[in-house]
């Protein structure tokens, strides 16, 4: 299957949504972990939730926060929840 949309597209793609930010925005990070699950695809809620705490240096109690690939942003990416799916599903 040819992916048919142009760089900019797949670049957009790969930012944080709307809904995410507007979450972000209130403190709402399970509906911004849920938004960043819906746009990222394969990962899941969990997955998401664990992406959005380490964009905000929330990390769970006894888990390391690993340095992020964008650390001037604040908000988790897709490929950051698909980099914790691929961590927690090996």
């Amino acid at each position: 299957m040819s992916d048919d949309t142009t760089p900019t597209e797949r670049d957009e793609r790969e930012k944080p949504g709307f809904a995410q930010r507007l979450h972000a925005a209130t403190g709402d990070r399970d509906a911004e972990a849920a938004a960043l699950a819906r746009q990222a695809g394969d990962v899941d809620l969990d997955d998401a939730k664990i992406a959005v705490q380490r964009a905000h240096g929330e990390a769970g109690v006894g888990q390391p926060v690993p340095a992020m690939e964008h650390p001037d942003e604040e908000l988790a990416e897709p490929s950051d929840a698909e980099e914790v799916h691929e961590e927690r599903h090996r």
